[in-house]
């Protein structure tokens, strides 16, 4: 198994880094082999930005200073690639004959490197928003609309009314009606679905908390989320299906049921409680 957490762990966090220290990672992402002949001014020069950017950037990541940071950096890209995965291939595309065990495989890849990215600190302030939100929305497309309905029907069982649209005009015409006091959360896998972002940026311009489930890296959608809960994926643009996409989607999103319903246990066990009673009351 590759070990991807230095790359994961730089990801993760590069939403607190500030914009020119963002510049810095975002560009030794892309040119990973330059680092082990650069300084911190070459960079600094190549990245258009200082070399206490580089610096502070270094720091922000949890390492002492650039000299730490450049060595596990090394270390990391002599064994991986970011997560545009290279290992990955289609089972359907491929035609390979072992295709159902290579299918679990790849879940259970993708699960091992989401796990690796689950902060419980995001989660928790996720599930707070959540159960203190006057309304809730539940937005995504195709696939990830399948994750949308789980989630929606994970939280009516803990009395938390919430609503999960897969249709752009749906969506936009709710997102018209909610403020500060409501939470949408977005469900996509790349970040970057046109009919998803015209709905966050309606969502961001009407004062919304915005959570996102989304794929590590950066993307639009991740820009314009107050909380972001990042998830790992296999696969590339063209794909038979979403399979590790949905899988690890649907992982994150038992996270954070978990976590919504941990927020006011005793209220929550009731409300199951209440929901076991009725559907025992009318099973037939």
């Amino acid at each position: 198994m590759i070990d991807i957490s230095v790359m994961l762990n730089m990801l993760k966090y590069k939403e607190d880094l500030s914009m020119a220290e963002r510049a810095v990672l975002d560009y030794l992402i892309e040119n990973k082999s330059v680092l082990k002949d650069f300084s911190v001014e070459k960079i600094a020069e190549a990245a258009y930005t200082s070399p206490a950017s580089v610096v502070r950037m270094c720091k922000k990541l949890g390492y002492k200073g650039f000299k730490d940071f450049k060595i596990d950096f090394i270390l990391a890209n002599a064994k991986v690639e970011v997560p545009e995965n290279k290992e990955y291939f289609d089972v359907v595309l491929t035609k390979d004959s072992h295709c159902g065990q290579s299918a679990i495989e790849n879940n259970i890849k993708v699960l091992e490197d989401t796990l690796k990215l689950y902060d419980e600190e995001t989660v928790t302030k996720a599930a707070e928003l959540i159960m203190g939100a006057r309304k809730i929305l539940i937005f995504g497309k195709g696939s990830s609309f399948l994750v949308c309905k789980d989630l929606e029907m994970k939280l009516r069982r803990i009395n938390k009314f919430c609503i999960a649209q897969g249709e752009s005009h749906d969506q936009l015409v709710d997102a018209t009606f909610i403020s500060q006091k409501d939470v949408i959360i977005f469900v996509s896998n790349s970040g970057k679905t046109k009919e998803i972002i015209s709905a966050a940026l309606l969502a961001k311009e009407n004062k919304a908390n915005i959570i996102s489930i989304t794929k590590i890296g950066s993307s639009m959608l991740a820009d314009l989320s107050d909380v972001v809960l990042y998830t790992s994926s296999l696969e590339g643009e063209f794909r038979s299906a979403a399979m590790t996409s949905r899988i690890s989607q649907m992982c994150m999103i038992d996270a954070l049921f978990a976590r919504c319903a941990y927020v006011d246990i005793d209220r929550s066990v009731r409300t199951l409680e209440m929901t076991y009673k009725t559907f025992k009351k009318f099973k037939r």
